[in-house]
């Protein structure tokens, strides 16, 4: 795993073992590139950050400010020295469970940015619906974007229950058996 464009092109990311499932190269670049230009100046919060693999993209890219969440400590600890290793400012790291965090987070961001555990079976907790039907819309700036990965048959996985109130599906792209989801707030 490496960060693809921007300060720290090249960087190698160390994730911690047996731990996170990183987003993807391929996946990260495409990302990135649907994103553009939205990325320069931003403030971004990834949640469920693993290793900062996305987080650290978005500082390599311009972002201003990011926020990298994670409950685990040894992600938190690989996220933090990833950001030190590589150089990149602007960007901090809190060991919080993802759900709690956004309950108590005052902030505005441009981009949210999920990749939580995936929902493989039926009857697997789906924290992406839980995202959206708590208060996350409230952490978005105008405009903002919220972007979810998710593992294609359940839970906002499935065709089927994309849908939330007060959010609008804007853009779908799947790759292999992943797929992001690009939200914005219907309001």
């Amino acid at each position: 795993m490496r960060i693809i464009a921007g300060k720290a092109k090249g960087y190698n990311i160390k994730v911690p073992q047996g731990e996170v499932r990183p987003t993807q190269d391929r996946v990260r670049e495409a990302l990135f590139n649907i994103l553009g230009n939205l990325v320069e100046n931003a403030s971004i919060l990834d949640l469920f950050c693993g290793s900062g693999s996305v987080g650290l993209e978005a500082l390599s890219r311009g972002a201003a400010r990011v926020r990298m969440v994670d409950a685990s400590h040894a992600s938190c600890t690989m996220a933090r020295q990833n950001m030190e290793r590589s150089k990149l400012t602007g960007g901090s790291v809190v060991q919080s469970d993802c759900l709690q965090f956004v309950r108590r987070d005052a902030g505005q961001y441009d981009i949210i940015f999920a990749d939580p555990p995936y929902c493989k079976a039926a009857g697997d907790r789906d924290m992406i619906a839980e995202l959206m039907t708590d208060r996350l819309h409230e952490l978005m700036a105008p405009g903002a974007y919220f972007i979810a990965e998710a593992q294609l048959g359940y839970g906002v996985g499935d065709a089927h229950t994309r849908d939330f109130p007060g959010w609008k599906l804007v853009d779908e792209r799947t790759y292999g058996k992943n797929t992001i989801l690009f939200y914005q707030t219907d309001v």
